[in-house]
């Protein structure tokens, strides 16, 4: 019996968003934080994590062209995903690094063999989550068809899994910690790995839509499509969303352990459940409701202004974290990630499709994912961890806060100028007919 207005073909699409989002985000958002209690310093978990998307850099764009060329999406799709889940198991095994790393010397830390099997993990499960970002991203766009505008009422349901999945996990970490500064994250690796055996089940009928049309000569038609100006503009805008968007995936909940270790040091004890509290907020109250909305918000006011929409509410957003002392008032702030995240993710995702011709689907999703996720968010790794390091995370994120500003009225600027040009081009285009 078939569901009244539901289109039961992308049913599986939404299960496999809910399962994979609820299976990474036991461990993602905490990378960071592991780190920290691994005893390595902000400076140098900056440049890992920068250095990191390096190699997602030319993955992406290669299993991307892979899949487009050998119409092997699906099969490959699949195999990433059991990947995933053996590299997230293998955490369990991984060695403590020695006492004397704690003293907050880098030349120590990097003098271990623990250090580079912790960076190893780190990248192969970087890399590996990318693809799959890019592929499932990818077939969802092409099961849409010409509706690409509601993508996000898809990638919503990415949303909940990661906000349902999150606050428990949080909870589960600190009670299995017994109180302990010393976070065990056992319970976190243990969820993780059934969400993403059930999605491994459910990607089995997510349906292929891959296109019949293959590119024989992919970097050739990959040159034209740079050679575009409306592309690279767009690419440049993409890699500042990917700075701004590294600075909280991979430091927030650091600069919310800072704010606790500084000004309220009773609350440490419970700090994964007040971070776990954060991502449903942020998912629930924030980003779902923008998810699901943003397709009509796009037809309303265009691609690229719900990207300026978006940098204009980072800026917000980072000045009230410049301002906030209790991390608890963090929580409120993340219901502007509707704004800041969802609305301009699900434009740029969308937009990207557009530009992308026939056959170059793949690779032209697999481009986009590089500069935003390789470039863009390896940078803010780096930028980010560099200023925590030198000037505190505080300042940090005022920092931010005027860069997203700056970029967000260049941002303005350029859509006008471009707009006028391509206006300019077809009336001469018109007289030269006429």
């Amino acid at each position: 019996m078939r569901l009244p207005n539901v289109n039961v073909k992308l049913l599986p699409l939404k299960s496999h968003f809910f399962l994979w989002s609820g299976g990474t985000s036991p461990m993602t958002p905490y990378l960071t934080t592991i780190a920290k209690q691994r005893g390595y310093s902000a400076k140098l978990v900056g440049a890992v994590f920068s250095v990191m998307p390096l190699a997602a850099v030319f993955a992406r764009p290669i299993f991307g062209a892979m899949a487009d060329h050998f119409r092997c999406q699906k099969i490959m799709f699949l195999c990433v995903i059991l990947v995933v889940t053996l590299i997230t198991a293998s955490y369990e095994v991984m060695p403590d690094p020695p006492k004397d790393v704690n003293d907050g010397r880098d030349e120590t830390a990097l003098a271990t063999y623990q250090f580079w099997l912790f960076c190893i993990f780190l990248a192969t499960r970087y890399v590996t989550i990318s693809i799959v970002n890019t592929l499932s991203e990818t077939m969802c766009l092409q099961s849409l068809g010409k509706d690409t505008h509601k993508f996000g009422e898809q990638r919503l349901w990415g949303c909940i899994g990661w906000g349902s999945v999150s606050i428990m996990t949080g909870w589960l970490i600190d009670w299995y910690s017994g109180g302990s500064q010393i976070k065990n994250y056992t319970p976190g690796i243990i969820v993780s790995i059934v969400f993403l055996l059930a999605d491994f089940l459910v990607a089995f009928k997510i349906e292929d839509c891959q296109s019949d049309v293959v590119s024989k000569h992919i970097f050739k038609d990959l040159k034209k499509v740079l050679n575009d100006i409306r592309v690279v503009s767009f690419l440049i805008w993409v890699v500042f969303f990917g700075i701004f968007y590294g600075s909280i995936s991979l430091y927030l909940l650091w600069h919310m352990e800072e704010l606790v270790t500084r000004y309220h040091p009773e609350k440490y004890p419970s700090i994964k459940t007040i971070e776990g509290t954060l991502f449903a907020i942020k998912c629930f109250g924030g980003e779902a409701p923008f998810f699901f909305l943003s397709g009509k918000i796009i037809n309303k006011v265009g691609h690229l202004k719900s990207i300026i929409i978006g940098l204009a509410t980072l800026s917000f957003r980072f000045f009230l974290y410049y301002i906030i002392e209790d991390p608890v008032w963090v929580l409120p702030v993340e219901l502007l990630s509707g704004l800041g995240y969802a609305l301009p993710y699900s434009a740029m995702t969308a937009y990207a499709s557009i530009l992308a011709p026939e056959g170059l689907k793949s690779t032209v999703q697999g481009l986009f994912s590089t500069v935003f996720q390789g470039i863009g968010v390896g940078l803010g790794s780096l930028i980010t961890g560099y200023l925590f390091n030198e000037i505190g995370s505080s300042e940090t994120y005022l920092v931010m806060s005027i860069l997203a500003l700056v970029v967000c009225c260049a941002q303005t600027i350029t859509i006008k100028i471009m707009a006028r040009t391509t206006k300019s081009q077809e009336n001469g285009d018109v007289n030269t007919a006429s």
